[in-house]
């Protein structure tokens, strides 16, 4: 069996780079990198639990040297990849693989997409932060050695749809994860730094089928139930979702309202709030100014003088504890999302024109309709919301407890 030699390098160890050499290298030496003779261009560096080794290429180019992960040992098959070397230092020397802004593995794709979108403020927080879980928790373990030249369809239903499957995850989040990894794939080739995309055209309905959408609706004939839960529950959740039921406001940037933003005869929501990252106004009727001030009585007597409405055990209430608050008025199976559509709902049956409606809910407009809905609409917005927040009363709303 070959032997590991030592070298004087300080920090080096050279040997056979084989598992039985670099299981070896891993558990006895204290060296952090090692290299095999007869690969000069590949080097291993160990972690610092000592468990397993990053997969180096290096090349000495225009006066640099360039680090390239492709994978970590024991997860990537050492003989697979020293057989593909010669093709790969091949393409290099062709200009088929850039030297600069090269990704190789799924890793390196995974890393930049993370850092391409980490300082993107056209993208939600949570969006992003969501988007870091599943890359670090799921799609770096799982597919993160492939190569990305050797990455097609099969890889990316075996490895990850069918393994997130053996272990019981839900297919909504499998195809949440899937489509993170899709969209890195097209975001680097619109930046050309892919010259093709291996997973454009695939769809993850392709390995999973998804049974029909369970019914999380509230109709008009729930109100009565809706209301009973909304007295029921503690006094900030009561608040929080009379809120987006009377003005059809989404959970997020409800929750973030500050008592400034409630300017006389308006309630501001700053562009930084919404989720198509434009400020909407809406006017306050007096039901709604009758609530708010009952509500901030409350505050100041129980909570104490606060900038938010919705105070959790920091500054504000955080978006998870949000969506908890919905199970003190969960008397059927609903979202807090379905408060925003109830209100549609009933706005369109009301009668109130389609666009005065899109407009309360502050849905993304096309762009020749933005001034017209601006110039033209503030009235019609007033007084459909006047006319709805009548329509609640009738049907059982109070305001104030």
């Amino acid at each position: 069996m070959p032997q590991t030699v030592k070298v004087p390098y300080i920090g080096v160890e050279y040997g056979k780079a084989n598992p039985t050499v670099l299981k070896r290298w891993l558990t006895e030496s204290t060296s952090r990198e090692f290299r095999d003779k007869q690969y000069p261009w590949v080097k291993f560096r160990a972690n610092q639990s000592r468990t397993k080794a990053s997969l180096f290429l290096v090349l000495h180019e225009n006066g640099k040297s360039h680090w390239k992960k492709q994978g970590s040992w024991p997860a990537l098959c050492l003989k697979t990849f020293f057989n593909g070397l010669p093709q790969l230092l091949a393409k290099r020397v062709i200009g088929e693989i850039s030297n600069s802004a090269e990704l190789v593995t799924i890793e390196d794709l995974l890393l930049w997409y993370l850092n391409h979108v980490s300082g993107n403020k056209t993208l939600s927080q949570s969006w992003r932060a969501n988007c870091a879980s599943m890359i670090r928790s799921q799609l770096l373990l799982r597919v993160g050695s492939h190569k990305i030249t050797e990455f097609d369809f099969i890889c990316i239903d075996s490895a990850l749809v069918k393994g997130m499957l053996n272990e019981e995850y839900a297919p909504h989040y499998i195809r949440l994860c899937v489509n993170v990894l899709k969209r890195a794939f097209s975001a680097a080739c619109d930046l050309r730094l892919l010259a093709s995309n291996p997973l454009a055209g695939y769809r993850v309905q392709f390995s999973l089928k998804f049974g029909p959408v369970a019914e999380t609706a509230l109709t008009e004939a729930d109100l009565a139930e809706l209301f009973g839960a909304l007295q029921g529950a503690s006094r900030p959740v009561n608040m929080l979702f009379l809120l987006m039921l009377m003005f059809g406001t989404r959970i997020n940037e409800t929750r973030l309202c500050r008592w400034e933003h409630f300017a006389g005869e308006f309630w501001l929501i700053p562009a930084s709030n919404t989720k198509t990252r434009q400020s909407h106004r809406l006017p306050l009727t007096p039901a709604a100014k009758s609530l708010l001030l009952n509500y901030r009585q409350w505050q100041l007597k129980h909570v104490g003088k606060r900038t938010h409405l919705f105070c959790g055990d920091s500054e504000v209430v955080s978006i998870r504890t949000a969506q908890y608050w919905s199970q003190q008025i969960r008397f059927k199976d609903f979202t807090s999302h379905a408060l925003r559509k109830l209100c549609r709902t009933i706005i369109a049956d009301m009668g109130v024109d389609t666009m005065v409606g899109e407009r309360i809910l502050n849905h993304a407009l096309p762009v020749l309709l933005r001034t017209y809905v601006h110039s033209t609409l503030d009235k019609g917005v007033m007084a459909a919301l006047e006319a709805y927040h009548l329509h609640l009363v009738k049907r059982g709303f109070v305001g104030a407890r």
